[in-house]
């Protein structure tokens, strides 16, 4: 076989994250129906963006134990205000990040929120960021939908962000990682 024949190197495709779920709304309580526990919250999701990012170092802010709706703490760092918006660049995940003044919907609560009202997590060996409403259902990023993008009664919400090309941060250092989710 002549060199530069046989198998074809296939076109790497982008990867696209998609969040597909229904809003929960106050009309969900009044009809009795009641969140089911899902484990550790937020788990699957800080698995998917871990895969993309690899472990990553600590971020150089003090932290303090968040108390979480399933019974469990996490850690949540103390970002001042003039850093935010740089931390929320390095860690955003997607190609295009929004304006820190652009109305998001947390799906797992039905709730607007302002970029800006992020927190920042340390778990499982990862620095991420979440929604304001995360100790109560787990929304991380990968939860959020543009508010405006969604409609009031609608069923289903559907956000599709390309992932950037590299790991947003430095990851060639691992630190060590436990089974519990806490370094």
């Amino acid at each position: 076989m002549e060199k530069g024949k046989g198998k074809q190197k296939k076109k790497k495709q982008p990867l696209i994250a998609v969040t597909v779920g229904h809003p929960k709304n106050d009309d969900d309580e009044k009809k009795g129906e009641k969140r089911v526990a899902r484990g550790r919250l937020g788990y699957e999701e800080r698995q998917m963006m871990l895969a993309i990012t690899g472990p990553q170092k600590p971020l150089n802010y003090p932290t303090h134990l968040l108390a979480m709706s399933d019974g469990t703490f996490t850690k949540e760092y103390e970002i001042p205000e003039e850093d935010r918006e740089e931390v929320f660049q390095k860690l955003y995940l997607f190609d295009t990040p929004p304006s820190m003044d652009t109305p998001m919907l947390d799906i797992h609560e039905g709730k607007r929120f302002k970029v800006k009202e992020f927190r920042v997590i340390r778990e499982d060996g990862g620095n991420f960021i979440v929604s304001p409403y995360y100790p109560v259902s787990g929304g991380t990023l990968l939860d959020w939908a543009e508010s405006g993008a969604v409609k009031d009664g609608s069923d289903v919400v559907v956000t599709a962000n390309r992932f950037r090309q590299k790991p947003p941060i430095d990851t060639k250092e691992e630190p060590p990682m436990d089974t519990n989710g806490h370094e």
